[in-house]
């Protein structure tokens, strides 16, 4: 009698499915599950066919809605969204913000489309009670988020992982490549562990199999622990390049980071938080899956080989193909996406922020700028008395009753472009943190673009700072009790 699960094998919902892990989670997942890939990009779409096995959908997961539906009918659901590059042509906002309000839309749509369990990787912390990297921090954060729901959560844990596209993997390559003499600042003293790519897809597949792992927090780590000199020196050797390496007593993060980006051949914007995070011993603590992987981890210098070509040059990002029709859209729609984290007065839900923000626009402004409320919650935001309408908010459905979301469409405006799909604005509030993430999202401005980039977009960023100011100050004259 054939297993029924054979014969209908579970849907995963794959977030980051054209990403480096999620190119090699497809290839181990694909025969013994069906996958549903998630991608915003129609590039990603139109060179990868769906067939009955292995389904793509394209998906905003800014928008819980739409992510919602993607979600519908999926089994179980595999996290590996970071979100260090820029997905709309003008991004005001940190990555770790930016995180906490996908990683809220994901669970929030898991928990509503019905998903049975979610695994997240995430990385390597510290032991020893220390003070986060802003990176690391925020995949504490998102580990939380991902849990605060009713949806089983599953979290593993990795350091460098090694495999052909990998950007940390590449950026060690390139630098050992292109740099035969190395000034190696302090934080090469701290210690890393690394892991092969297709060792982190067991570890997925053996949680999604067993359902003795489910719900745990689990340390993948499978090459030896190193310092980041002797990681430095291992690739070197395997490589048969000669690398002259001098340790300087300075840390250098700032200035390190542009030297990193320029040799190894990866942006600013990805070095930078990844490298804050060299200050923290990274290891792999013992554990049960961990002992499963063991068997079948893969050595160091195998799998450095097998991550590049004949040269010693790395092997490309899955994503390579389509990066640059993804960067002309994005030039080409000419969105804006801005998300601001902002304290959060005790005792206070979404509806009052939102009521507390026209009012207070209204007040600061002296006049200059009137923000009316009609009776169904629409906001209109007027030069004077009514002399422009510069901007139309319309409370959308779903958060019209919600006293952690109040969300808005920006329904119209002599500011606002009216294309399909509309943009939105949103306060979302996370009382655990005690914080709210104040969003833009989608939005296309009616000026030209560079004279919004110079205007509208550097107000908007300096009223959202001043309103989040004001909100701290109303924190701290009515402190919890």
């Amino acid at each position: 009698m054939p297993d029924s699960r054979s014969l209908n094998p579970p849907l995963i919902a794959l977030t980051g499915a054209s990403g480096f892990v999620g190119a090699h989670l497809r290839k181990t997942l694909h025969p013994q599950f069906r996958l549903r890939a998630l991608t915003r990009s129609s590039s990603v779409i139109a060179n990868h066919p769906s067939d009955a096995a292995m389904e793509w959908a394209q998906c905003d997961l800014y928008s819980l809605p739409k992510l919602t539906d993607a979600l519908q009918g999926c089994d179980y659901g595999i996290y590996l969204v970071h979100s260090m590059a820029p997905s709309s042509r003008l991004m005001q906002g940190d990555f770790e913000d930016t995180d906490l309000l996908l990683a809220d839309n994901f669970i929030r749509a898991a928990e509503a489309a019905g998903l049975k369990h979610v695994v997240y990787l995430s990385g390597l912390m510290p032991t020893t009670g220390e003070a986060l990297s802003p990176h690391l921090q925020s995949r504490g954060e998102v580990e939380a988020v991902l849990r605060s729901r009713s949806v089983k959560v599953t979290v593993l844990r990795a350091g460098l992982i090694f495999g052909p596209g990998g950007s940390s993997f590449c950026m060690l390559v390139n630098l050992v490549r292109r740099l035969p003499v190395m000034l190696l600042p302090s934080w090469v003293g701290s210690t890393t562990h690394s892991i092969d790519v297709n060792n982190v897809c067991e570890a997925f597949e053996l949680v999604l199999k067993k359902s003795a792992f489910a719900g745990g927090t689990y340390d993948l780590g499978g090459h030896e622990p190193m310092t980041y000199r002797e990681l430095i020196l291992a690739t070197a050797a395997v490589l048969k390049k000669r690398v002259w390496a001098i340790n300087i007593p300075f840390n250098l993060l700032r200035f390190s980071q542009h030297w990193v980006a320029l040799f190894g051949g990866v942006p600013t914007t990805l070095v930078a938080p990844l490298q804050q995070s060299l200050r923290h011993n990274l290891r792999a603590s013992e554990n049960k899956l961990l002992d499963e992987l063991k068997p079948n981890l893969v050595p160091f210098a195998n799998s450095l080989l097998r991550s590049v070509d004949e040269r010693g040059r790395p092997l490309p990002n899955p994503r390579r193909v389509t990066q640059k029709s993804d960067q002309r859209t994005i030039r080409q729609e000419r969105r804006v996406r801005s998300v601001q984290r902002m304290l959060l007065p005790a005792g206070w839900d979404a509806p009052r922020v939102a009521a507390e923000y026209g009012s207070w626009l209204s007040n600061r402004f002296g006049g200059l700028l009137n923000v009316i409320r009609t009776d169904d919650g629409v906001l209109i935001f007027f030069i004077g008395r009514r002399l422009l309408k510069l901007l139309e908010l319309t409370p959308t459905p779903l958060t019209r009753t919600n006293q952690r979301r109040r969300a808005f469409y920006i329904s119209g405006g002599w500011l606002s472009r009216p294309v399909e799909p509309l943009g939105r604005f949103e306060f979302r509030l996370f009382p655990e943190t005690k914080c709210l993430i104040a969003s833009i999202l989608g939005f296309s401005p009616a000026l030209p673009w560079w004279i919004y980039a110079h205007t509208q977009a550097l107000v908007h960023l300096w009223v959202m700072k001043a309103f989040g100011r004001h909100l701290a100050r109303l924190a701290a004259s009515n402190p919890e009790t």
